[in-house]
Formats: C-alpha cells, sequence, structure tokens
C-alpha cells in the first residue's frame, strides 16, 4: 500500500457474483483503482486470481459455486459479516458500494449501517428479463436497494422503472453511466482478404433476441451479400441450429472462458445487440472496450448507450428488417466502419473505468437524505 493512501479513507466495492460480464467489469475497474479503493470479491470468481494479481487492496470471501450452495452455504454469511465489518475498520473505509447485488448482499446492510457507513447500491434491471432464471430472485435483491442510503443506475431507463416499482427511492436513486469494460483498445483493422465480421455474443436468452439476428443475417443473404457472422455463449440454440449453420455461421455454444472473450472478440468488426428488451448491456460495453462498433436495436437502455452514427448503429426498429438494413450499411457505405471506429474510441474516454470509479466514489449527490432515510429504515 502506498504511503500516500495508506490513512485515507476509501470506498469497499463489493462483488460476490462467480461469472459473466460484471467480473470483466470489476477487472476493469480494479486495473485502475490502485489503492484509491478496497475491493471484496469471492474466491470463487472466474477471474478472482488475475484480480488479486492486480495488487488492489482485497478482502476475500468465499460464497459457493452452485445455484444450491446459495442456500446450503448460507451459514458462512455470519463469519462473512464479520469479516467485512473488521475490513471496514481497518482500511478506514468511508462507504460500501455494492457492484452489483448478490443474493446475500442484502444481509450486509444492516451490520454497515451499524457501522454507520454510507451503504450504496447499483441496481442493473429494476424488472426481471423475460427468460433470466435469476428473475426469480429479482424482488430479494432490490431488497438491497429500498435498505441503502443511495441507490445508482446505469441508465435512466432503470432509473425511471425503479422509482415506479418503488417511489420511497426517488430522493436516493442517481443515475451514472456504464463504463466500458476490458482495456480500452483499438480495434484491429480488417482484413481486406476476409467481408465483415458480425458477432452475437452472450448468454442466450430470450430477451437477446438472436432470432432477429439470424433472420436479418438470411434477409442479407437473400440480397446477395457477403459477411461473416458467429454465434458465441451458453443457452439453447434449438431450432436456431439448422439456420445458423445453413448460414455458415461460426457456433461456440458454451460458457466463454475469460481468456477466450478477447481473440473471440477482435476477430469481428461489430457486435451486435438485437434486444427484445433491455436495461443496459455489458455485451455493448465490452465490446466498447475492446473497440468494437456496435448494432442494436433501440429499446430501454441501450438506446442511451449506443450514440447513433458516433459509436454504432440503432436499427430503425427491432425488426429482422431493420436490423438487416443496418447491417447492410456497414457493407456498403464506404468509411463507415472505420468512422464508427473512431467514435467508440471518443466513447472510450467519456465512458472510462477511471471516470466510472469517480462518479461513484464522489460525496455531492449522497449528503441530501441519507439522515432521513436512516431514521426512517428498517
Amino acid at each position: 500500500m502506498s504511503g500516500a493512501h495508506a490513512s485515507a479513507k476509501r470506498p469497499l466495492l463489493v462483488y460476490w457474483g462467480r461469472r459473466g460480464a460484471l467480473s470483466h467489469f470489476v477487472w476493469g475497474l480494479a486495473q485502475v483503482a490502485g489503492d484509491r479503493a478496497v475491493f471484496s470479491l469471492s474466491r470463487q470468481n472466474e477471474l478472482f486470481d488475475g484480480i488479486r494479481s492486480l495488487g488492489n487492496p482485497l478482502v476475500a470471501v468465499d460464497t459457493f459455486d452452485s445455484y444450491a450452495g446459495g442456500i446450503l452455504r448460507l451459514p458462512r454469511m455470519i463469519g462473512i459479516r464479520r469479516t467485512m465489518m473488521d475490513a471496514i475498520a481497518h482500511h478506514r473505509i468511508d462507504r460500501v458500494v455494492v457492484l452489483m447485488s448478490h443474493i446475500w448482499t442484502p444481509f450486509l446492510a444492516g451490520p454497515v449501517r451499524r457501522a454507520k457507513v454510507p451503504y450504496t447500491v447499483i441496481v442493473h434491471d429494476a424488472v426481471p428479463h423475460p427468460g433470466d432464471i435469476t428473475a426469480l430472485a429479482n424482488r430479494w435483491l432490490l431488497q438491497d436497494a429500498l435498505w441503502a442510503d443511495e441507490v445508482m443506475t446505469l441508465s435512466a431507463r432503470v432509473t425511471e422503472q425503479l422509482i415506479g416499482r418503488f417511489p420511497a427511492l426517488a430522493g436516493r436513486v442517481r443515475t451514472v453511466f456504464l463504463p466500458t469494460f476490458a482495456s480500452d483498445a483499438a480495434a484491429p483493422a480488417s482484413d481486406p482478404a476476409k467481408p465483415p465480421g458480425f458477432l452475437f455474443f452472450g448468454r442466450i436468452m430470450a430477451y437477446k433476441g438472436l432470432p432477429l439476428f439470424v433472420e436479418a443475417c438470411e434477409i442479407l443473404r437473400a440480397r446477395g451479400h457477403r459477411f461473416r457472422i458467429a454465434v458465441a455463449g451458453e443457452g439453447p440454440l434449438r431450432d436456431l441450429c439448422p439456420p445458423l449453420e445453413a448460414l455458415g455461421a461460426e457456433i461456440t455454444n458454451r460458457w466463454i472462458e475469460p481468456g477466450e472473450v478477447e481473440p473471440l472478440v477482435k476477430r469481428h468488426d461489430v457486435m451486435m445487440a438485437t434486444n427484445i428488451e433491455a436495461s443496459q448491456s455489458g455485451v455493448i460495453a465490452l465490446a466498447f472496450g475492446y473497440g468494437l462498433p456496435v448494432i442494436a436495436t433501440p429499446v430501454g437502455g441501450i438506446v442511451g448507450q449506443v450514440d447513433h452514427e458516433q459509436s454504432g448503429l440503432l436499427a430503425a426498429a427491432a425488426s429482422p428488417a431493420a436490423i438487416a438494413d443496418a447491417m447492410e450499411r456497414i457493407l456498403t457505405e464506404p468509411g463507415l466502419l472505420e468512422r464508427l471506429r473512431g467514435g467508440v474510441r471518443a466513447h472510450q474516454q467519456t465512458h472510462s473505468m477511471s471516470r466510472f470509479l469517480d462518479a461513484i466514489t464522489t460525496d455531492e449527490p449522497m449528503a441530501a437524505g441519507i439522515a432521513q432515510h436512516r431514521d426512517g429504515r428498517p
């Protein structure tokens, strides 16, 4: 620990999830934080060893490695709460920020507030996503926000939905932004020997809109265009397999390990986000971090995340024909792809992890309302 920060107060940033986009998010945040923040991570996280190797002050906890473990291992929370309170005192923590609620973090709120440390929760989804198994726990996870001193969201859409469900939160919600994940790198130049490549990446779930992408590709093929496509992620493909194979798609239908993500993304030119519903998209933030423009549907928080004609293209509608039209522009408009790449580079600066860390650790918005809330909350 550097002398400059040895006695300074710092935030404790909590993420106890095991895998997924938020693990990459925390990896990027830890890279820029240095000793400006203390992190609490699960030892079961897929990137735990890599994040620990960065040397950030770290409070490691043992959670679980299966859905059943969420209940069976719950007694561990007794020791975890003691560990967290010791860390708050030892590191002179001036606030606890839950980067994404975990099924156990609502049990942390009480001890933190008794320690008279502000408790902040970042809410990613105010309503359940269709077809997402974690939707079953949505109401319990939102209890974290209801007990928090301050709530942050990553899009105006989630703020609107959250206050709509829980009007009492209106004075405690602040909208920040979803920063770019990964390395803030430039995308590799396109290989002129290969047609442009479009990537659909992430868990295969109903709200992600993979059928829209597949049908859009069929429309483009019928128009006579040459292009590459890939679908990579865990989840049921079912009747989408035959049309994807007919399109010559590169299919990787399993969990994508952390070390596979960067080379996979960088083999393509455009990330596809053809959602039928969205709070905001971690896939888009990941694509921007690696320098890739995005083609997305104009739904939910994605509308505010993709700057149309700058960092990507928003289709005119969440329909196969509109998505095909946007993809066709990449294939036919000279200079468009390079212009969008330039827009992504600008987005990397305005939505950097360093700026995000500043945004979630500033004191100014927290002062009003905390005392009032603490007097009345459970």
